[in-house]
C-alpha cells in the first residue's frame, strides 16, 4: 500500500502556495497595488510583461525546490543517518545538524565514534540536552552496529507500533539501539533507494515527523521523482 502522499486521487495533503500565472492583470488586481489605469498600461508594457513572465517562472522554480533534509545528504551512510535522527529527535535542526557535523569530525567511522570517551562525547551535546543519555546511547548505536551491520536481506521485526494496524514493518535497522519510529521511517525513505535501487518502499512509508511529511508532500506535488528520492 503507498503512501498517500503518493496516491494518484490526489487526496494527498497539499501545501498552500499562492497560484501564479502569466497574466499581468491577474496579478495586479490581487495585489491591489495598482489602480485600474495603470493596470491596463502595464499589460500592454512589453518590458513589464517579459519581466513578469521571467518572475513567474522563477517563482515556480522555488516552489518546486523540494527540502533538503540532513537524511537525504547521508542517506549513502546508514549510521551517520541514524546518528544524525538521535540528534534530532526532540531537538530543533539548528541545534542538532552542527553538533553532528562537529561529532563526525571528531569520531568520523562507527570504530571511532564506539570507542569514544562518554564524558567527552557529551561534552559535545551538553547544549542539546540528555547529553548523557545520547552519547551512551550513540556509542552503543556504533558498537553494535560494528558488531551486527544493518543488510537489505536480513531484515529484522520492529519493536515499535505502526499507527494503521500495530505493526510497523521489519527492516535492517529495526534491532539497532534508537531505532524508533523516526529513524525507521528516515531509513525507509531515504536509505532503501541507495541500498535498493529497484526499490519503490519509500513510498509506502507514512511518517508522523512534520518534516518527512513535508519532504514526501513536496515531491508528490511536483512529480519530481520517478524511481526513488535519490535517483
Amino acid at each position: 500500500m503507498n503512501s498517500p502522499y503518493f496516491s494518484p486521487d490526489n487526496t494527498s495533503p497539499k501545501a498552500s502556495h499562492p497560484i501564479i500565472t502569466n497574466s499581468a492583470t491577474s496579478l495586479n488586481q490581487r495585489s491591489n497595488l495598482i489602480d485600474e489605469t495603470d493596470e491596463a498600461e502595464l499589460s500592454q508594457n512589453p518590458l513589464f510583461c517579459y519581466c513578469f513572465r521571467a518572475f513567474a517562472v522563477l517563482y515556480r522554480q522555488l516552489l518546486a525546490v523540494k527540502p533538503r533534509l540532513i537524511q537525504e545528504i547521508v542517506a549513502d551512510d546508514p549510521w551517520k543517518l541514524l546518528i544524525a535522527v538521535t540528534l534530532l529527535n526532540k531537538t530543533c535542526g539548528t541545534l542538532a545538524i552542527p553538533a553532528f557535523w562537529n561529532i563526525l569530525s571528531h569520531w568520523p567511522t562507527p570504530w571511532h565514534l564506539a570507542s569514544a570517551d562518554v564524558e567527552e562525547l557529551s561534552s559535545h551535546i551538553q547544549h542539546l540536552g540528555l547529553q548523557n543519555v545520547r552519547a551512551r546511547r550513540l556509542t552503543q548505536l556504533s558498537e553494535i552496529y560494528m558488531q551486527d551491520p544493518p543488510s537489505v536481506y536480513d531484515r529484522r521485526t520492529s519493536r515499535v507500533s505502526a499507527s494503521s494496524n500495530g505493526k510497523y514493518p521489519a527492516t535492517p535497522i529495526s534491532h539497532l539501539p534508537g531505532a524508533g519510529r523516526y529513524a525507521l521511517d528516515s531509513y525507509r525513505i531515504f536509505c532503501t533507494a541507495h541500498q535498493d535501487p529497484g526499490s519503490e518502499e519509500w513510498k509506502s512509508v507514512l511518517p508522523t515527523d512534520k518534516e518527512l511529511i513535508c519532504y514526501l508532500v513536496s515531491y508528490n506535488r511536483n512529480n519530481t521523482l520517478k524511481s526513488g528520492p535519490l535517483t
